[in-house]
This record gives structure tokens, sequence and C-alpha cells, in this order.
């Protein structure tokens, strides 16, 4: 049985102190008492007839110059609305900036995506099905998703017009919103993906989303819905008994588990002849892990010291074989990848079907990339939720590989190349959790710093116990 590390014993839980100390004007920014001051001021000018009631500091973004990204999440009085404000600190004595949400400097056509005049008419004319300009009725806009980086999810919910079909193909429809140009790359993407899905010999069962249309002025790219939600968070989440878990105790558990190793091992038998996607290798894993944790040790050089041993594992585990090469064969040759695999990517409906999303990191790598990852992902969900989670964590990786193995029937694995397989699983793990941990210092939240260092003690004794 693996212990983990109690939180009091890690001595990571100052990320914050740290980052004040050492940028004055990012420790004003994150103090209550001058948020609030910060926040009035801007609702004075900007909504004199409201009153700031309550400021609460959400999402922060530390970046390695000292500068910082924050959101104020602003109650207002008398109408009780809540508003967003984005929050630009600078590294120098410079004055903040307020950006009300949606005006986001980062993704400057976001505040025209989100318009729902403007959108009916652009969906009316892009989407098929809808009948043109006058196809649609009205058009309601959800915020899915808006990380502090790169890119917003957004959703359409729509109503036929009069000048449309009167029935629409796609009443909901998901649009990503770039800081770049990489909507028509996403749109590729999604194509090569279900191409290769369908080009499978048998029925995998997996809904990837079609693309419906790329608008390359708002930076958008627009796909349909797939049923489903990612439920095995919320199971890992929901564990009542976090140090007890077993397919005959947990049906749904073990039926979200098989179907995220069907996933993987699907999209990995996929074709990767003619895709033009990234091509990243266990090198490159390495070199950047490296750097995101290099980043840290001016600000947080405890935190990084404990991240560190994920890469020198990680070279341990590779089994001589750094830079597999295609004629390596079964498990180093590298797929089809996801490239982001956690279990927030794969939608479960309830009924044994399977959506993936996020295929915009689609990419050609070995196996153990996708797998390793979504083990990280997955422990420290786990152990966010208990230390006392390993026994069932476990019982879970073991679950989630034997059904990647036994759904991979174009690969046939023997013994020894399953025992490679888990050694690169495990070196990818490590990386992946140095990653995780890196981001974690920059968010300032010392639980998932805590959760993924207690992860990274454990070491490979889940692995090893699978192995033999």
């Amino acid at each position: 049985m693996v212990t983990a590390v109690p939180e009091t014993a890690i001595g990571m839980a100052r990320l914050r102190p740290a980052a004040s100390r050492r940028a004055p004007m990012v420790a004003a920014a994150l103090d209550d008492e001058q948020a609030l001051a910060r926040a009035r001021a801007w609702a004075a000018d900007a909504v004199p007839d409201e009153v700031v009631d309550a400021v609460r500091v959400r999402s922060v973004l530390y970046r390695p110059d000292d500068s910082c990204t924050l959101r104020y999440l602003v109650r207002l009085s008398p109408s009780g609305q809540e508003r967003i404000l984005l929050v630009e600190v600078p590294r120098a004595a410079n004055e903040v900036v307020i950006h009300p949400f949606p005006a986001d400097p980062g993704l400057p056509t976001l505040r025209r995506a989100l318009d729902r005049d403007l959108m009916r008419q652009v969906l009316g004319r892009v989407v098929p099905g809808t009948g043109g300009d006058r196809g649609v009725g009205r058009c309601a806009v959800d915020v899915v998703h808006h990380p502090r980086e790169g890119r917003c999810v957004l959703r359409y919910r729509l109503s036929a017009g009069a000048g449309g079909p009167g029935e629409l193909r796609h009443p909901v429809v998901f649009g990503k919103v770039y800081s770049d140009n990489s909507a028509g790359a996403t749109a590729s993407a999604l194509r090569t993906l279900r191409r290769g899905l369908a080009g499978l010999p048998y029925r995998a069962g997996i809904v990837v989303p079609e693309p419906l249309a790329v608008v390359p002025s708002l930076r958008l790219v627009l796909t349909e819905a797939v049923p489903g939600r990612p439920l095995l968070p919320e199971l890992v989440k929901a564990l009542r008994t976090p140090g007890e878990f077993s397919p005959a105790s947990d049906p749904e558990m073990s039926s979200a588990l098989r179907s995220a190793g069907r996933t993987a091992a699907a999209v990995h038998a996929c074709s990767a002849v003619g895709a033009h996607v990234p091509v990243r290798d266990l090198a490159g894993e390495v070199a950047a892990t490296e750097r995101h944790i290099t980043l840290l040790e001016p600000v947080w050089p405890e935190a990084a010291a404990r991240l560190r041993p994920a890469v020198t594992r990680a070279l341990e585990m590779t089994g001589g074989h750094p830079l597999p090469t295609a004629s390596a064969g079964w498990p180093l040759a590298p797929v089809l990848a996801h490239g982001d695999f956690t279990p927030g990517q794969v939608l479960l409906d309830g009924s044994g079907g399977v959506g993936l999303v996020d295929v915009d990191t689609l990419c050609v790598a070995e196996p153990a990339l996708d797998v390793g990852r979504f083990l990280a992902y997955l422990h420290v969900t786990g152990i966010r939720r208990s230390r006392s989670a390993w026994p069932a964590l476990a019982d879970m990786t073991a679950l989630l590989l034997e059904s990647y193995l036994a759904a991979r029937v174009d690969a046939r694995p023997s013994a020894n190349a399953q025992r490679l397989f888990l050694e690169r699983t495990a070196a990818c793990h490590g990386l992946a959790l140095g990653r995780i941990g890196a981001s974690a210092c920059r968010q300032l939240k010392d639980d998932r710093l805590a959760a993924v260092v207690a992860v990274l003690d454990a070491g490979s004794a889940w692995m090893r116990s699978l192995a033999g």
C-alpha cells in the first residue's frame, strides 16, 4: 500500500506569500480590501447607478516576469448582478488595468463572438441546415470555459427563424475562440480523427464532434454538439469511501474507466498517414517539463526542487529508448494521439456512448503520452479528494490499463512489450505531474501542488504492482 505524504509535511503551502513578497503589486491585487476598493473605483465610472457589495478574487495566473492576471467576481447592488472583471497586473509600477468581461485583451474577437445579434446572422450563414441569414430566430450564448490564456469555449443555443427550414439540424453549436489563427488547425484535427476512427476495421463507437465551420474574422471554429458529460472526474470526486473500489461494487465507475481505455486505444489505432499534426517525442516532453519547472525557481525554489524528480524519474523509466522511431514496433512506434488526454475530455452519456472533445492538441506520439497523462490527472484528482485514495486509485489504474491493452486489437502486445509500455507510461505520468505541479504554482493553488507532490512521492508503485 502506498502512503501519501501529508500536506503539512510537504512544506508547499506558501505559494501566495512567496509571490506577494516578490511582487508587491500582485500582493495588492490579491488583497481583499484593495480588490474591493479597485472594483468600486471601476463601478463608479462604468456603472454609476450600481454599488459594489462584494468582491471575490478568482482565477489567478502568475507569470515568470512577475506580472499577473486574475479575475474579480463582483456583486452589484441594487441589481444583484454579478460581473467578472479581468485584472492585468503589470510587472513594473504602472497602473493596474481592468477589463470588464467579455473585453479580454488576449482574445480580441471574443466580444463579437458573444454578440447574440451578430452571431445569429453568422451562424445562419455558415452552419449547415439553418437556411441562411433568416434561418435562425434567436441565438443564446453561454460561456462554457474561459481559461486564463489562449481560448474560450462557447455554446450557442439556436431556435428556428421564419426564413429557415423550420427545424434546425444543429440547435446547439459549440464554438471555440482563439487568441491566434488556430481555428482552422482545430477543424483539420477534428476531420483527421473522425476519418481515422471511421477507417478502423471494427466499430469503435467513439463520437468526435464534426467541424461545422471556421470563421477566420472571429478566430472561431464551430462544431456540432455531442452527447454526454465528463463523468469520470465527478465520480472520482464523489467517492464515498476513497480507500475502496472494485468493479463489482461500482459499475458506473468501472464502465467509465473501461470507456476511457477503449477510447484511447481507438485513437491510437487510427492511421496517422497524411495527418498534418505536430510530432511529439519523449525527449521534447522532458525538455518542455524542465523549462516549466525552471521558471518556478526564482519564486518557489522549494516547489521546483520537489517537482524536478519527475524529470529525473522519467529519464530513468525510458527503457533505453528515449527517441523511438516508426520502425521500433509496439509500444514505441508513434501513433495518432490526442495529446491532452485527461478524464475531462471523455464524455459519457450513461448508455454506453462515448464522446471525445478538445482534439486541438492532436499529434503523433508514442501511446504512453496519452495514457500517462490521463493517469496523472486521475491520480491527482483522487488524492485531492482524499489522501487515503491510493488503494482505490491503484485498482482504477489497473482497470484502465487492462481495458486499454485489451482494446488494442491492432497491437497484440507480448508480455515484454506490455512491461515496456508500463515503463514508458510511468515516464509520461511523471512528466505530466511535473507540468500539473508547475501550473498549480502559477495559479497559486496550494492544494493541487500538495496533491501532485504526494503522487510524485508515491513513485511508480502503481506501475510495479501491475507489472508483477
